[in-house]
């Protein structure tokens, strides 16, 4: 990987000539995602803004998954306190911007992804220049502000927000008005042996008795290995549930008879998925529960974010650390905007605002506990 001088390192990719995935340096993610997933990610630009501690965690992972390119972006410099999460940092740094200091070291992570650092701040040009981008340690300004660029783009930008504090954690993603989503579950498709196979308008197919198809309304299967009834075998068929062994596949009166054999492979079928945009998800948030201990945080810490945006747009810092005061401001201002929430668990709240100010470095990792929002 060479420098051009510009604070770009390449990988010798960018003249447009089809870039091959190393199938020694991704064979575990070839096994995991499969081919098609890796290309797709191949030709993929990724535009990490604000290099703290989440930052550069996410910085890490997408430039090891093998995407074409990755800019780091951030208009701080790096403070002592920056240091204690953000791994790629020494104290030689302190007083360096952080897209900079950390930059060269995020580079030698993965020599085929193409590299570069940005320091001012964040323009329409930019964004646009990405297929995906990252916001942490972000304003609600600059949220909004990026969402609205994304979503003109054509095609639209694919859009995260994600961010740490102290022990709470947040995403939001907006992935544009029409998302294809290929595989809905990420499982394995579904396979099963068949016993027979009727011949009537409403053909009846039975699976072996010891195993249960697994199958629901609306699924799609292929058939091979099908002896008598040839005519099936590598043709689609959408499925009718009728059983735990048998289903229904529609007219095969013109078709052979059955005589034996036969597997049944589920065909999985794309998704068209329609995300908000953030200032309508502000208002009409839908939460994706990951741990259904904590059925009624959610709302609470959308409003406790939602509190902290406010309580930056007025105050130079966050509240401090376990300090008493800040933190009865910041209940009262919650209470202010958003009462009728808050109300339910004020202690939730005040322990927020007591911790908010700091970032720990296991929430940084993208599977911490994070409460993610589309």
């Amino acid at each position: 990987m060479a420098s051009n001088g510009n604070g770009v390192a390449s990988n010798g990719a960018e003249n447009g000539a089809p870039k091959q995935i190393d199938e020694g340096l991704y064979s575990r993610q070839l096994f995991v995602l499969g081919k098609e997933a890796m290309e797709r990610m191949a030709k993929s630009s990724v535009l990490i803004s604000g290099m703290k501690g989440l930052g550069i965690e996410v910085a890490k992972n997408v430039i090891l998954s093998g995407v074409k390119a990755v800019t780091l972006h951030d208009t701080e410099a790096v403070t002592v306190a920056d240091i204690g999460s953000q791994f790629f940092l020494r104290e030689a740094d302190v007083g360096t911007n952080r897209a900079v200091a950390c930059y060269q070291r995020a580079a030698e992570l993965n020599s085929y992804v193409t590299m570069r650092h940005e320091t001012g701040a964040l323009t329409e040009e930019m964004v646009k220049e990405h297929s995906i981008v990252v916001l942490t340690n972000s304003s609600l300004e600059e949220q909004l502000k990026v969402n609205e660029w994304c979503r003109s783009a054509s095609p639209s930008v694919n859009m995260i927000v994600a961010d740490v504090r102290g022990l709470y954690a947040q995403v939001f993603t907006d992935f544009g008005p029409k998302f294809t989503v290929v595989d809905t579950t990420g499982e394995a498709p579904i396979t099963a042996m068949i016993a027979s196979i009727t011949s009537e308008t409403s053909a009846v197919v039975t699976t072996l008795d010891e195993a249960r198809h697994g199958l629901e309304d609306g699924d799609v299967v292929t058939f091979a290995e099908v002896h008598g009834m040839t005519e099936i075998n590598g043709k689609e068929f959408p499925v009718k549930v009728l059983g735990p062994y048998t289903f229904s596949i529609g007219d095969t009166t013109g078709l052979s008879q059955y005589e034996r054999g036969g597997v049944i492979t589920q065909v999985k079928q794309p998704k068209i998925v329609s995300f908000k945009p953030l200032p309508l998800a502000m208002k009409e948030m839908e939460p994706v529960l990951t741990d259904f201990a904590k059925f009624l945080t959610p709302g609470l810490l959308h409003a406790c974010y939602q509190t902290l945006h406010a309580w930056n747009a007025s105050h130079p810092a966050p509240p401090k650390p376990w300090s008493e005061a800040d933190a009865a401001e910041f209940l009262a201002l919650a209470k202010q905007n958003h009462g009728e929430e808050v109300s339910s668990d004020e202690k939730y709240v005040t322990q927020f605002a007591k911790i908010c100010a700091g970032e720990l470095n296991p929430m940084c990792p993208p599977w911490a506990g994070w409460w993610p929002r589309r």
